[in-house]
């Protein structure tokens, strides 16, 4: 009895390193995004003293499990302390709605307690429960401060190009690197499309993303590579034109 289950551990760690090979990855580790999602305001831009500074701040989602107790819409330096921006949402199960819609109530001078410098600030809806306190990371979006007025930060356009080595035609079983260069210095993520089914993805490092797989199908395929970014608030998504390459 130990023999055969030592064996079949044996055989599904074979059939596991097998994957990897033909795939390419053996358990790349993945970049994180720094936020739970965006934030998108009612308004695009206005001057430091409208009250309120906007109608109301919308999340991409809802609150994490656990943490869905209040939510408070604030706003702060980058990177810096974020103070309150209208009224705590006290409604609770913020971690069960597809997203949140929180109002403002101050002034961006208000809020901040002074006149803001010209600068990049960090507007977020934070997520808290009972007994886990408020969740690291935040909703948000960035908006400058320029003057009197402030606009919310544009995310730069990306471009993805898209290469596969061998070029056009390779044997079955014969491996193939895909290879999408992403523009502008952005980090983040690229996922390998064949036919519009993901074959895998692999992170950007140096502006280069590079999958290795041997397990391509037969026939006349298209190949895609879809850039995501970490941050999506400095950087925006973007899709190489089709790489056409011949397996068989």
């Amino acid at each position: 009895m130990y023999n055969l289950t030592r064996r079949m551990g044996v055989l599904v760690a074979s059939a596991a390193l097998t994957f990897a090979a033909l795939t390419g990855f053996a358990g790349a580790a993945q970049a994180e995004s720094p936020i739970l999602g965006t934030l998108t305001l009612s308004q695009t831009s206005g001057t430091v003293s409208d009250t309120p500074f906007v109608a109301n701040a919308t999340t991409s989602a809802g609150c994490p499990a656990g943490y869905g107790q209040n939510a408070s819409l604030r706003v702060g330096p980058v990177g810096g302390q974020s103070r309150l921006l209208g009224p705590i949402g006290g409604a609770g199960d913020y971690d069960s709605v597809g997203s949140i819609t929180l109002p403002a109530a101050r002034s961006l001078t208000t809020a901040l307690g002074a006149t803001p410098a010209d600068g990049d600030y960090e507007v977020v809806i934070n997520c808290a429960g009972v007994p886990v306190g408020t969740h690291p990371k935040t909703f948000s979006t960035l908006v400058t401060v320029s003057g009197s007025n402030w606009q919310v930060k544009a995310a730069v356009a990306t471009t993805t190009n898209l290469q596969a080595k061998p070029w056009l035609f390779a044997f079955e079983g014969q491996q193939v690197t895909l290879t999408a260069d992403v523009s502008r210095g952005a980090a983040g993520t690229v996922e390998y499309l064949v036919d519009g089914i993901s074959v895998g993805t692999a992170p950007v490092v140096d502006g280069k993303s590079v999958l290795k797989t041997r397990a391509l199908p037969n026939g006349l395929l298209q190949v895609k590579a879809k850039f995501t970014p970490d941050d999506p608030r400095l950087f925006k998504p973007s899709v190489s034109a089709i790489c056409y390459i011949v397996i068989g």
